[in-house]
């Protein structure tokens, strides 16, 4: 009975075995079958990973830098833009719009106009826009980052993809062209 509960134990310890990834074997192992092309394609997928980790911050700050410029805009516009009340002066001459059931009228200005130096302006931006404003620039940020580290990643798999599918015809024509045999010296 305990020969039988020291091998399950020792059967218990092999289920928790942890072991490398592919691309840490490729790169650091010490194995023969793992070619140079395996090794220089693992060290290009580390360094894009590595890239796109170090864009994260980055980005961040991308998207505090706007938010905050965008915020102070946006209270810059609420406190130099105003509503306007307008008065219809002729309600028979009235028109409206079927599609879009906006209603046309005459109307008449009671002030010079919306914004402080007497211009038309359009409604102040909500101070909320900023955080939206900011995040779409820090994704945008990291995800330029990241394709631009992605993309010789994609191009330096397919040239090896081809070194190797080359080297592999190479040697099944070899072995044909031998008859099927070897030869050794």
């Amino acid at each position: 009975m305990k020969a039988n509960s020291l091998a399950e134990e020792a059967a218990m310890d092999t289920l928790f075995v942890a072991r490398l990834p592919k691309w840490a074997i490729a790169l650091f192992g010490r194995n023969s079958l793992v070619r140079t092309s395996d090794r220089v394609e693992a060290l290009v997928l580390v360094l894009t990973v590595f890239v796109s980790l170090l864009a994260v911050p980055i980005a961040c700050a991308v998207g505090t830098a706007v938010h905050d410029s965008h915020q102070q805009l946006y209270a810059e516009q609420a406190q130099t833009r105003h509503n306007v009340t307008a008065t219809v002066t002729d309600d028979n001459a009235a028109h409206q719009d079927a599609p879009t059931n906006m209603v046309t009228v005459r109307d008449r200005w009671s002030g010079a106009g919306v914004n402080n130096d007497g211009s038309t302006a359009d409604t102040p931006t909500s101070s909320t826009r900023a955080a939206v404003d900011a995040v779409r620039a820090a994704v945008t940020t990291w995800l330029t980052v990241a394709t631009a580290a992605a993309v010789p990643f994609a191009v330096t798999r397919i040239v090896l993809k081809r070194v190797r599918n080359k080297a592999w015809q190479l040697g099944i024509d070899e072995l044909v062209g031998g008859g099927g045999h070897t030869r050794h010296p």
